[in-house]
C-alpha cells in the first residue's frame, strides 16, 4: 500500500515537472516567434539607429569609447533589409549643413537623428537612438558576451556574433538597463543584432570640409560648425541608395 502511493507521490511530480517544462518552453518559444514576427522585426522595413557616447560631452578623461567633447562621434545606423546593408555612418558632433542650415548637436539625439535621415535621403519607418556612458556601453556588451573597447570594436564582433536563440530571453533586460535615454525596443534590438550577422556591413564617413570644428564668436557667445562638404555629401546619399 506504501509502495503504491510513493509511485502514486512521483508520478504526481513528474507530471507536474513536465507540465512546467511544456509551458516554460511554450513561453520561450511564443517569445522567438512574437518577435522574429513583430512588424519593427520585419527585413523589408527601413530601420534607422543613432548611438552617441554621453560621456564625451563633459570632462570624463578616463572614458576610453572617445576623445574631447569637440571630436565627439555619433554612429549612425542604417539596416536595409531588402538591399541586405548594414551602413554605419561616423558623424562628428556640431556637423554643420550650410544649404539647410542645420545642424548636428549630439545633446537632442533624436533631432540630430531625425536630420542625418533628411541629408541621407532615409525614409526610414522605425527610428532609434540610444546615448550611452562609459557604464552602460559595457554594460550592453557583455550582457551579450562581448569584449569591446570601443563601438567599432562592438559592431565587428555584432557582424560575427549574429544573433543567437539565448539571445531573445536577454532582450527586454538589455533595453531596460539602457533606459531612460533610449527609445530602442527589444524588436527594435534584435533587428540590428539579427542584420549585423546576416548583412554585409560598411562603415562611412560624413564628410566634412575640417577635422575639428571652427571657433565662431557672435557677441559674447562662442559656437562651434564642423561644415559638411556638400558635394562628397551627396556622392554617399548615391553610395547608399544603390
Amino acid at each position: 500500500m506504501r509502495r503504491r502511493k510513493q509511485r502514486s507521490s512521483l508520478g504526481l511530480w513528474i507530471s507536474v515537472i513536465v507540465i512546467a517544462l511544456l509551458i516554460v518552453g511554450g513561453l520561450f518559444f511564443w517569445k522567438i516567434y512574437s518577435v522574429k514576427n513583430s512588424a519593427e522585426f520585419n527585413p523589408s522595413t527601413i530601420s534607422i539607429y543613432f548611438f552617441i557616447n554621453s560621456s564625451k560631452f563633459g570632462n570624463d578623461e578616463s572614458d576610453n569609447l572617445g576623445s574631447s567633447n569637440l571630436n565627439n562621434i555619433g554612429y549612425f545606423i542604417i539596416v536595409d533589409g531588402s538591399k541586405r546593408s548594414v551602413y554605419i555612418t561616423r558623424v562628428k558632433d556640431h556637423s554643420y549643413n550650410s544649404q539647410t542650415k542645420q545642424q548636428i548637436d549630439f545633446s537632442n539625439p533624436k533631432l540630430s537623428e531625425s536630420l542625418l535621415a533628411d541629408m541621407l535621403g532615409i525614409k526610414a519607418i522605425y527610428d532609434y537612438y540610444v546615448v550611452f556612458n562609459h557604464e552602460k556601453f559595457n554594460e550592453f556588451a557583455s550582457s551579450l558576451g562581448i569584449n569591446a573597447s570601443n563601438f567599432e570594436d562592438l559592431f565587428d564582433k555584432l557582424s560575427q556574433r549574429g544573433l543567437k536563440v539565448l539571445d531573445y530571453l536577454k532582450l527586454d533586460g538589455v533595453v531596460k538597463k539602457l533606459r531612460p535615454e533610449t527609445s530602442l525596443t527589444s524588436e527594435g534590438l534584435a533587428k540590428l543584432i539579427y542584420s549585423f550577422g546576416t548583412y554585409s556591413v560598411r562603415m562611412l564617413d560624413l564628410p566634412t570640409m575640417t577635422e575639428n570644428p571652427l571657433e565662431i564668436k557672435v557677441l559674447n557667445k562662442t559656437i562651434h560648425r564642423l561644415y559638411i562638404d556638400l558635394e562628397k555629401l551627396n556622392q554617399m546619399k548615391e553610395e547608399i541608395r544603390r
